[in-house]
């Protein structure tokens, strides 16, 4: 079985290869861009890219969210202390390592 990639394509990419082909290809080119207009797009089950299911990942999404909830006046106190401390020009920008980590 041949697995299926995914792959970004944008509209002036296919107008590019389609403005290549001679004049006698297009009808193909136009008959098979309608039949796939007719048809419904195929559904692929649902996987992120840590490979949690959609249930697992709502799961995860509603106890972050209780604990935003849970913490939101905390979490309000740090937001107000960080930027006073920019304000202040206590802070530093972030410098990160040629791989992205954070430089210490």
């Amino acid at each position: 079985m041949l697995a299926m990639t995914t792959q970004t394509i944008s509209y002036q990419e296919v107008v590019d290869v389609v403005m290549t082909l001679p004049e006698d290809r297009l009808v193909s080119v136009y008959d098979f861009a309608r039949f796939i207009q007719s048809r419904p797009a195929p559904t692929t089950p649902f996987e992120d890219i840590f490979g949690e299911t959609e249930d697992e990942v709502s799961a995860d999404e509603e106890q972050w969210q209780q604990q935003f909830a849970a913490s939101r006046e905390q979490l309000r106190a740090m937001a107000r202390e960080a930027a006073a401390e920019f304000r202040a020009g206590q802070s530093k920008p972030m410098a990160f390592t040629a791989d992205g980590r954070l430089e210490r």
